[in-house]
């Protein structure tokens, strides 16, 4: 059965011990998530979420020390779940390791507790205190929470919010105007174009937060991925003599969703472009996406339609750790930086 592992040295300076009154306080006990602990955590997100998540999902998401978490139970039922995923970054122009807060869950029977005796906040304050802040694993955190589970954990003092996160919406439309290849991981000439245009694209966000877009992090995040099949393309102008990125993207039943891309700034619109022609292609008569505030303007007049209210990005500050302001409207974001795009 896969497991979780525990982070390894490339993820900071050391662990500490779980500590704080109130966790000790409680009824309910906490500890580290361990393989033995899998197939309870796999029942209880079914349990929560009404769908199964598969083993070979939960390995690629936790196996090979990519991922941590830690467990609420009582007398071993288990109550509630708190964990999530490294992922390399780039944060003002140096390498860092990130720690994506993904899955949260908390039994049906022990949802109305919201306080902080609770098992949410016992199940989050508790991965916070053992793996986030100064002294700990990780420094820099982030996250996707729906609004719910955002004012929650803002009204009991564990997140803060730094940034906005759009969902845009696009009619499909052909284009004559690319041409576009399958990305083939084994050809040379591809993973070469790949590299110049993460290096573009690192270049031109040297002064921001963004995950590493590299053939590694490519391979893992989209090839390898167990459960859904992504298109990823490697686009040129319609001479094929320039490459203008690469797009993936991913279909559903009657939407295409444009998960990531990478290439310049300068590019983004054409690379918007090119994937509303992979909508009508696909028989999608609607794609959509994500995108970060402060890069909305890098994708106007695209024929976008920005939903009103945004998604709220949050840090961790349970802990003492990195300053707020410090990264507050820093990052870029699209659906792929999510683990479920």
């Amino acid at each position: 059965m896969p497991g979780i592992n525990q982070p390894g040295p490339s993820a900071g300076s050391g662990t500490a011990p779980m500590s704080g009154v109130s966790i000790m306080q409680s009824k309910w006990q906490v500890e580290d998530a361990a393989p033995e602990h899998v197939p309870k955590i796999l029942a209880l997100f079914k349990e929560v979420f009404g769908q199964e998540m598969s083993e070979a999902h939960w390995d690629w998401k936790y196996g090979n020390g990519r991922g941590a978490g830690v467990i609420v139970h009582e007398d071993g039922d288990l109550i509630a779940y708190f964990g999530g995923m490294e992922r390399r970054i780039l944060f003002n122009g140096t390498p860092a390791t990130a720690f994506q807060c993904g899955d949260s869950m908390v039994a049906r029977k022990h949802r109305g507790t919201l306080s902080k005796k609770g098992p949410f906040f016992l199940s989050v304050a508790s991965f916070l205190d053992r793996y986030l802040g100064h002294g700990r694993p990780y420094l820099i955190s982030y996250g996707f929470p729906n609004e719910r589970a955002m004012c929650l954990a803002e009204r009991l003092g564990m997140y803060t919010q730094i940034g906005n996160l759009f969902e845009i919406y696009w009619a499909a439309e052909p284009s004559p105007q690319f041409h576009a290849v399958p990305f083939d991981f084994d050809d040379r000439a591809h993973r070469k174009a790949l590299d110049e245009l993460w290096h573009s694209m690192a270049e031109q966000f040297s002064g921001r937060a963004i995950g590493v877009r590299d053939l590694e992090y490519l391979s893992y995040r989209y090839r390898d991925h167990p459960s859904h099949a992504y298109l990823i393309h490697l686009v040129s102008d319609r001479s094929a003599k320039r490459v203008i990125g690469i797009v993936i993207a991913r279909k559903t039943e009657n939407r295409l969703i444009l998960v990531d891309f990478l290439g310049r700034q300068q590019e983004f619109r054409d690379l918007v472009r090119y994937a509303k022609r992979l909508a009508s292609e696909q028989d999608c008569p609607e794609m959509f996406g994500w995108m970060t505030d402060l890069d909305c303007h890098l994708i106007s007049g695209t024929g976008e339609n920005r939903e009103k209210l945004p998604l709220r990005l949050p840090l961790g500050v349970y802990r003492e750790g990195l300053d707020p302001e410090e990264i507050r409207d820093r990052w870029f974001f699209m659906c792929g930086d999510s683990d479920f795009m």
